[in-house]
């Protein structure tokens, strides 16, 4: 069956609204989406729920927010909203001395039409390498703590392909982007390359039964992407039993 997965950093909707986002994602028809940089009740976002705006678009019923700070007379942090019900919740903060709070927030999917458990995880890492080791040696192993058959890691990783940190994350987890690609678009047709710029992933645990059957930044001719954010949502459309 697919699964459509969608990792997008929306910049706090500071250039938008949520309901102008989730429209910009619905004809993508995704799964579940891992979102970064989420506002909710904040001044700048006119004391909106983002997370829940782009929810109710969509027609999704299950969201969740998990703050990493307060912000600007509301909250800052990250978020999901996922087509199908969610049966467990895993949350965990990652270690850092900065104001903002890393999490880990992940969700076990409940529904029928997957013969095994999904699990997907989001996170917002550091943008600073240092104690990155310990960072993802945290994240790891807490990922390890969360049940399920298939595993998902989404998120803004604040960290390039060529880096040592990101040789580190391929030891146990494959990079769906080098795994499918959108031949439809002839804008996602470029060659794909390491040293290809970017901070956003869609990663599966290695050992784990799937398929990846495209992988790409939308950015189609729908509308001006740059007016959203200062990142372009990532897609990974994947085929699990």
């Amino acid at each position: 069956m697919e699964f459509r997965i969608i990792t997008y950093n929306i910049f706090g909707a500071r250039l938008t609204n949520g309901r102008e986002l989730a429209r910009s994602l619905k004809k993508y028809n995704p799964d579940f989406i891992g979102l970064q940089e989420v506002d909710r009740n904040t001044k700048r976002s006119k004391f909106r729920d983002v997370v829940q705006e782009m929810a109710q678009e969509l027609g999704y019923h299950y969201h969740y927010f998990q703050k990493t700070m307060d912000f600007d007379k509301g909250e800052f942090g990250i978020a999901f909203i996922s087509k199908y019900d969610v049966k467990n919740i895993y949350i965990h903060q990652l270690p850092g001395k900065s104001k903002e709070k890393r999490q880990v927030l992940a969700a076990i999917l409940n529904t029928s039409k997957f013969k095994k458990k999904i699990l997907v995880v989001n996170t917002h890492l550091d943008n600073s390498l240092d104690n990155k080791n310990e960072e993802l040696d945290d994240l790891f192993a807490a990922i390890e703590g969360f049940k399920g058959d298939v595993k998902f890691l989404c998120g803004d990783f604040n960290l390039l392909p060529t880096t040592e940190y990101y040789a580190k994350i391929r030891k146990d987890w494959n990079d769906s982007y080098f795994q499918g690609r959108d031949l439809e678009n002839k804008k996602n047709s470029e060659n794909r390359e390491l040293e290809t710029p970017r901070i956003d992933y869609v990663m599966v645990k290695k050992g784990t039964d799937y398929k990846v059957k495209k992988s790409f930044y939308i950015n189609d001719d729908s509308r001006d992407w740059t007016k959203l954010s200062d990142h372009l949502p990532y897609m990974a459309v994947f085929e699990v039993e």
